[in-house]
């Protein structure tokens, strides 16, 4: 099978022969992307002369490779890749597009969202965030419930605001728990958790009061086992011994180590005596 690299060097050297003449001079301009648990290597034709205002066609090289892995002919692959870069959008949506490029963000769209400080430690390095235990609070821009959030808030967003990053988070927080509530729901083993209508709903991990509410109605400390990166687990601690619990979480947790909602493979551990949350190890000292 045609390696990764293989691949990426055939796009480059044999797209233009799947494009009409007029792509002739467009020059391939290739990037990384960093997004949420992924690094994304995309690539565009950047017509000749100065860097074109009009919303361009970007492709990304893993998605395109996943037919080579699925079987799919080079030559297939290259010729679909050539017609989505000729695609347009309808000139009304280009002008909306471009609007939205010059005009600032609306602050009432900006919410929050708990992603894992390691797995993204390159995005996080152009992204206004708060550390907390192993994961990190950003800031994303998200309209309305359910509708996927739209961009990560960077620090050239950020400037654009023009807030202070203490002032975005405290935006994104206040917004975030007004607009999506956290829930609780009844499951097997005890609890689920998440913040209705967000597209990170396991942000309720933030939610103090939820983790109060939960304590209470599993009469215990608490067991968090983060799921993804839109669901909780919570778990009493008196119904199961903690040896059990973190081996259990470990070896599910290693089952899907690349997935794209990934949150975190450790348990948290809130003690409802201290009104605390931190990370369960063999050493965190339980409720006799």
């Amino acid at each position: 099978m045609l390696s990764y690299e293989r691949f990426k060097q055939a796009v480059r050297t044999d797209l233009k022969n799947y494009l009409p003449e007029d792509y002739a001079d467009h020059r391939l301009v290739e990037k990384k992307l960093y997004k949420i648990n992924r690094c994304v290597d995309t690539f565009r034709l950047q017509p000749p002369g100065p860097v074109s205002a009009v919303p361009m066609p970007t492709l990304n090289y893993q998605d395109l490779y996943r037919s080579i892995v699925a079987g799919a002919k080079l030559e297939s692959v290259l010729r679909s890749a050539a017609q989505a870069m000729q695609y347009r959008l309808p000139p009304e949506i280009e002008e909306e597009c471009l609007q939205l490029q010059e005009d600032k963000p609306d602050p009432e769209t900006i919410h929050l969202a708990l992603i894992n400080r390691r797995r993204n430690r390159q995005l996080l390095k152009n992204v206004p965030h708060q550390d907390f235990l192993d994961l990190a609070a950003i800031a994303v821009i998200e309209e309305g419930p359910g509708s996927g959030y739209l961009c990560v808030v960077t620090k050239e967003i950020l400037k654009d605001l023009g807030m202070t990053q203490e002032d975005l988070l405290k935006l994104a927080c206040e917004n975030t728990f007004r607009e999506y509530p956290s829930v609780l729901e009844q499951s097997q083993l005890g609890l689920n958790a998440w913040c209705e209508g967000s597209t990170f709903g396991a942000v309720c991990l933030l939610d103090k009061d939820m983790l109060r509410e939960a304590a209470e109605r599993l009469d215990s400390d608490v067991y968090v086992l983060p799921d993804s990166l839109h669901l909780l687990f919570l778990i009493a601690v008196k119904s199961i011994p903690r040896a059990i619990v973190l081996e259990t979480f470990r070896r599910a947790t290693l089952l899907e180590p690349d997935a794209l909602d990934y949150l975190s493979d450790n348990i948290y551990y809130y003690d409802r005596r201290q009104d605390c949350l931190k990370i369960l190890s063999e050493h965190t000292k339980l409720p006799a």
